[in-house]
């Protein structure tokens, strides 16, 4: 697949049951490097190559479509086993630095949203929904400011190895 490094942060749906105290960057919405749960991902060698990562806003919330190359399967359960555990380091009251993506998904969470998760054979599907306006608003905003996010780092980053990355987060 030889994908983006930065599509990876929908795999933390479902691996916050509920934030603890956090210190979080404004203005960065993704941080692989310095996330403390992001960061579990870039330490699986060559993972972020071979995943590809979508977005779709639906009306009562979001969905995350996360694939992964089926030789990097074992590096994504590791990668999330270790989320897992950083995501109840965070529940217990250990301080974190998050990024602002992992801010606002812990925010959903506070705020009452349904979170679903099915892990399938190739990846992981992630669904967040609401009945509330107010909390469907949220995720909207989330979900937006993901795929939006997501397209500014795709640009930056420039169509590598002949990869058109643009139809990934959508």
């Amino acid at each position: 697949m030889k994908r983006s490094g930065y599509i990876v942060t929908l795999v933390l749906a479902g691996t916050l049951v509920m934030p603890g105290p956090a210190i979080s960057a404004e203005g960065t919405w993704f941080d692989l490097e310095n996330c403390s749960l992001c960061k579990n991902l870039t330490a699986e060698k060559g993972l972020l190559e071979h995943m590809e990562w979508q977005t779709h806003l639906i009306h009562n919330g979001m969905l995350s479509v996360t694939v992964v190359d089926p030789e990097y399967t074992e590096a994504f359960k590791r990668a999330m086993a270790n989320m897992e555990e950083t995501g109840k380091k965070l529940v217990s009251g250990e301080q974190m630095y998050l990024c602002g993506f992992c801010t606002s998904y812990g925010g959903l969470i506070m705020a009452g949203a349904t979170m679903e998760d099915v892990k399938t054979d190739l990846g992981l599907i992630s669904l967040v929904t609401a009945t509330d306006p107010k909390t469907i608003e949220m995720i909207h905003k989330h979900g937006q400011r993901t795929i939006d996010e997501y397209a500014k780092m795709v640009a930056a980053e420039g169509d590598h190895a002949g990869h058109d990355h643009s139809k990934h987060a959508h």
